[in-house]
């Protein structure tokens, strides 16, 4: 089946198990059993997109899997809701052929239906002919049909964040087949006024990435396996010292993760740098101190680290211009370096050049910067 697989994380083998579960518990009506929308949420960097493409990847293996969508905030063909209602409908043509001829005859039917509103796209597209396939008794004893929307809240428009969510329950409330929907995103004050809307709120579950599902362990372990990967392939691996790191050494980076996942994997994308010391950058990492006035502030350490990585290029006024142009652009990434370099007027491959500074060749270009995908 024909899935979304653009810069795709999964959760660490054998981490963020709880979770998980308790995602499958409520997928197979074990809890909450009546609630048609799940909504998944937690801070930036806390996980939530590899625990949902983890889901995803064990919902496709088991048949369940209908639809997923995964907005990003700096991917102009996936931060808005242009395409939303079309990928749905192609998924689920893919997942049930028999929709897929029902599908093919709306859009005949009228050619413009992309250019109306998200409920009328839905109701067209989508749940009528899944109403169809029901009525001709082309549907039975079926599992759950699963529909995973992850990063809602890096669509452009909060209002169109907003409507989508209410679309999608009154599309589904009512609906005879066993529908689940999974919603992840940052709990923004404007999401949570929407989810205890008395349209959402009677068929909604809720799971928050909090204390009850404390990281510390998976964290460790991620920690442990990534420095061992790195003990074994890293280029200048014959110059780390055979205890490196020690376990309270692994305990205190786990300790500043501070339950953020993406503070111990953009340590150990720094720390693995293949044209530097290892050791020696992680002892640049320990040195760290958070920036004045920080202390006590959320992603202190993880701030320090960006401080620290920033504060070692040759020539920061240009990456301040590259970042810019990064944060307000809707450039496809291996489209960004070229297209950098007309907006700012440079030479061809200037980007490049300012970019090779960071030394972030390990994944997606930016991705320690500004990072969108956590393991």
């Amino acid at each position: 089946m024909e899935r979304q697989q653009h810069d795709a994380p999964k959760c660490h083998p054998n981490t963020r198990n709880a979770v998980i579960k308790k995602l499958l518990d409520w997928i197979l009506g074990l809890i909450d059993a009546e609630a048609l929308i799940l909504w998944l949420y937690g801070a930036a960097g806390a996980g939530k997109s590899a625990i949902v493409h983890t889901l995803a990847e064990i919902c496709e293996n088991h048949g369940w899997l209908v639809v997923s969508f995964f907005f990003w905030k700096t991917a102009g063909e996936r931060n808005n809701a242009k395409r939303f209602v079309a990928t749905i409908a192609h998924q689920v043509a893919l997942a049930i052929p028999a929709v897929r001829e029902l599908v093919g005859a709306a859009v005949d039917h009228n050619p413009f239906i992309f250019q109306q509103s998200v409920d009328v796209q839905l109701a067209k597209l989508v749940v009528e002919p899944l109403h169809q396939v029901c009525s001709d008794g082309l549907m039975f004893d079926t599992p759950p049909l699963i529909i995973i929307v992850d990063g809602l809240d890096e669509c452009q428009d909060t209002s169109i964040q907003s409507s989508l969510i209410k679309s999608l329950a009154a599309a589904f409330r009512d609906f005879p087949l066993r529908i689940r929907i999974i919603i992840a995103s940052r709990p923004e004050t404007y999401l949570q006024s929407t989810f205890n809307s008395s349209l959402v709120q009677p068929h909604l579950s809720r799971l928050g990435l909090s204390g009850e599902y404390s990281p510390e362990k998976d964290i460790y372990l991620f920690l442990q396996d990534s420095f061992e990967k790195i003990k074994r392939e890293h280029p200048l691996a014959s110059y780390i010292p055979p205890s490196w790191p020690s376990a309270d050494i692994l305990r205190e980076l786990t300790q500043k993760s501070s339950g953020q996942f993406i503070f111990a994997s953009t340590t150990v994308k720094y720390i693995g740098d293949p044209h530097q010391l290892p050791h020696r950058r992680l002892h640049d990492i320990r040195r760290l101190e958070p920036p004045k006035g920080e202390k006590d502030m959320p992603y202190a350490e993880l701030n320090s680290l960006y401080h620290h990585v920033l504060g070692n290029v040759d020539n920061i006024e240009a990456v301040k211009q590259v970042l810019g142009v990064l944060i307000v652009g809707n450039f496809f990434p291996s489209r960004f370096p070229d297209k950098t370099d007309e907006l700012l007027f440079w030479q061809p491959g200037e980007t490049e050049a300012c970019l090779s500074q960071l030394r972030l060749r390990s994944g997606t270009r930016m991705q320690i910067l500004l990072p969108h995908s956590h393991p």
